[in-house]
């Protein structure tokens, strides 16, 4: 099964050993870079670097956006090593280390809330919103919803502002904001025991049938 671009689940279990046996700092940039930035890559950033290069301006903001915040929940749960269980709304089913519907909005929320460089480009007061007006109604009615508009100007880094009643999302600035992410992420990957015991948790689970 591929779980990263071409790369398999045995490729993941032979790496694995490797990393446990003799960990390495370059180990885990194999581990960053073939696993956690292709599965990445191949599954979000680059459709939505595909849908910029064909961009008429008629639509495809609603795209991107929507492939930004499916992607958020996953970046989440490899931070916490969790792995969604979808039967169920009963907290009594779940086994450690796994979450359910019921809980996968603070998941959204928190990333905003907490990991750079989103923490101070999405105010706080706005996330309950973000998560309601934008992702959800993204997700399940194909729009913004509330004050919420997805805008195509240059914004000078600022990812939303606010004016009266309106709420721009800057929808370029979402890869740049990415980017800075991924870079804090990988550090704390490379030297960080409990961020690696979190990525071996999911991609253990992502191995499972």
């Amino acid at each position: 099964m591929r779980i990263a671009g071409r790369r398999t689940d045995q490729q993941w279990e032979m790496l694995k050993k490797s990393f446990l046996l003799e960990p390495s700092l370059s180990l885990w940039e194999k581990v960053f870079e073939q696993y956690y930035r292709a599965r990445i890559n191949t599954r979000y950033l680059n459709p939505i670097n595909s849908i910029r290069r064909h961009d008429t301006k008629n639509g495809e903001g609603f795209a991107i956006v929507a492939l930004f915040c499916s992607l958020i929940e996953f970046l989440e749960s490899c931070e916490r090593g969790c792995n969604f269980h979808l039967i169920g709304w009963s907290n009594d089913s779940l086994q450690p280390y796994e979450y359910n519907e019921r809980q996968a909005s603070s998941y959204f929320k928190n990333f905003l809330r907490t990991r750079k460089p989103f923490d101070r480009l999405v105010p706080s007061e706005l996330i309950d919103s973000f998560y309601k007006d934008v992702r959800c109604g993204l997700l399940h009615e194909a729009r913004t919803k509330g004050s919420w508009y997805i805008s195509t100007a240059k914004s000078n880094g600022i990812l939303i502002s606010q004016e009266s009643e309106k709420i721009t999302l800057y929808r370029n600035q979402l890869i740049p904001a990415l980017e800075i992410y991924f870079d804090d992420y990988r550090s704390r990957l490379l030297n960080n025991p409990c961020t690696q015991e979190a990525f071996i948790r999911k991609f253990d689970f992502l191995c499972q049938q």
